[in-house]
C-alpha cells in the first residue's frame, strides 16, 4: 500500500512539472528535487524496522558483517539517487564521477572483509 501512496505523489509531481513552462527549468529541478528527497526520507523511515530486525539477526548468529553489507546498501542507495539527480539536471560529468566515488567508497568498506577471507584461506592452506 506504502507503493501506491509514492507512486501517487510522484505522478502528482510529474504532472505539476510537466505545466510548468520550459523558461523555468531552476523552478522544476527544485520541485523534483525536494519530491525525490521527500520519498528517500519516507522510504528510510519505512526501512528502519526491517534494518533493526535484521540487525538483531544478525546479533543473534553472532554474524559480524551486516553492518558493513548495510553500509554498502546505502552507498548504493544515495549513489544512485545522487547520480538520478545529477542526470536529471544535465550533468554527466558529475553523475559518472558519484557513481565512481560510490564504487570506490563500498571497495574501501569491503576490505576488511576480503583480509578476513584471505586470512581464512591463507589459514587453510597452510
Amino acid at each position: 500500500m506504502e507503493f501506491f501512496k509514492i507512486a501517487i505523489l510522484i505522478l502528482i509531481v510529474v504532472v505539476m512539472v510537466s505545466s510548468i513552462p520550459t523558461f523555468s527549468k531552476e523552478i522544476t529541478i527544485i520541485i523534483t528535487s525536494a519530491s525525490c528527497i521527500v520519498v528517500l526520507l519516507y522510504m528510510l523511515r519505512q526501512a528502519s524496522d526491517t534494518i533493526d530486525y535484521v540487525k538483531n539477526i544478525a546479533e543473534r548468529i553472532s554474524f559480524t558483517g551486516v553492518d558493513i553489507i548495510l553500509k554498502a546498501i546505502g552507498i548504493g542507495f544515495i549513489t544512485q539517487f545522487v547520480s538520478d539527480m545529477a542526470l536529471d539536471c544535465n550533468n554527466k560529468s558529475l553523475s559518472n564521477q558519484i557513481i565512481f566515488a560510490g564504487r570506490i567508497t563500498v571497495l574501501l568498506l569491503a576490505m576488511p572483509v576480503f583480509l578476513q577471507v584471505f586470512e581464512i584461506i591463507e589459514r587453510l592452506i597452510g
